[in-house]
């Protein structure tokens, strides 16, 4: 998936790109709700456990409901957040609306084991969520919310996601009984696996950029990511050149749009990126 990304330097082929993988992400996490989770009465997490147990009672669609949820949450999100990222999380919810509506494949699976269903709809989901997030965008949800709290606390990103998925768990275990609430404990460990396993999960990262174009890199980062940067001097060993080099500190989620800012600014740019366990100072930006 980098490997594509970063090959395409071209702005449309790798919207197109980024855009495309999105969608089919959007396609498994809709199976993954219908064809395993639904019919064994295990919640997904977050925004569409909700919506399953809106459907549940009053069979309103799901799609229906979880694109009615994130109406508020999308416009919070564009607010905060920046504009690529919630202009893919955008199409990510629509998305996921539509195939969870309309996509309702049956696999006629012979064994109906509900721990079975629970692990194959979570790592379905997982694999959803992790594509979804290594294009630099999300379905929506928790997750804009994770990331707005993220943004103006500087606390984990996960924090809240796990708060909410302890509520679905409660409201599973209420409305569908205690081992269905045992089983979406599975669901949503399984997909958290897998997630972690694709993105090699850590919050945080920093960026060395090395660039004779590093200040308007810095500038660009503050303009379109809100991150602040550290802009020092330095010479090539080898070479005996003057160049700058720019530290930023920023999160996972960020990482696509860094590139592309880096690419975009000076397609010679010279990124590692490192991770990091913890930040002290002032990490968060609190938008005017």
């Amino acid at each position: 998936m980098n490997y594509f990304l970063r090959t395409s330097r071209h702005p449309v082929l790798n919207i197109i790109i980024r855009i495309t993988v999105l969608l089919f992400a959007c396609l498994i996490s809709a199976v993954s709700v219908n064809s395993f989770l639904v019919p064994a009465r295990i919640l997904a997490g977050g925004v569409t456990g909700i919506a399953q147990i809106i459907h549940h009672f009053w069979a309103v669609p799901i799609g229906t409901m979880y694109f009615i949820f994130n109406i508020p949450l999308f416009i919070l999100g564009y607010r905060y957040l920046g504009k690529q990222f919630i202009l893919l999380t955008g199409v990510g919810i629509i998305g996921f609306s539509v195939f969870t509506d309309f996509v309702h494949p049956d696999f006629n699976l012979p064994v109906k084991d509900p721990l079975i269903m629970s692990l194959y709809g979570g790592v379905l989901g997982g694999l959803a969520s992790g594509l979804i997030f290594r294009v630099g965008g999300s379905a929506g949800g928790t997750d804009i919310l994770s990331l707005v709290f993220n943004r103006l606390t500087g606390r984990s990103v996960g924090s809240l996601g796990f708060g909410m998925n302890i509520v679905i768990v409660l409201l599973s275990m209420t409305v569908f009984g205690i081992p269905a609430g045992l089983y979406t404990l599975v669901s949503m460990f399984a997909t958290s696996r897998v997630v972690n396993a694709l993105l090699n999960y850590q919050n945080r990262k920093t960026a060395l950029i090395i660039s004779a174009k590093a200040q308007e890199i810095g500038e660009a980062i503050g303009t379109e990511l809100g991150r602040g940067s550290t802009l020092l001097n330095a010479s090539g060993a080898y070479t005996k050149t003057s160049t700058n080099v720019l530290i930023c500190a920023l999160t996972h989620l960020e990482l696509t749009e860094l590139r592309q800012i880096c690419t975009a600014i000076d397609p010679n740019v010279f990124v590692t990126v490192l991770p990091t366990t913890e930040v002290y100072g002032k990490f968060r930006h609190v938008p005017d």
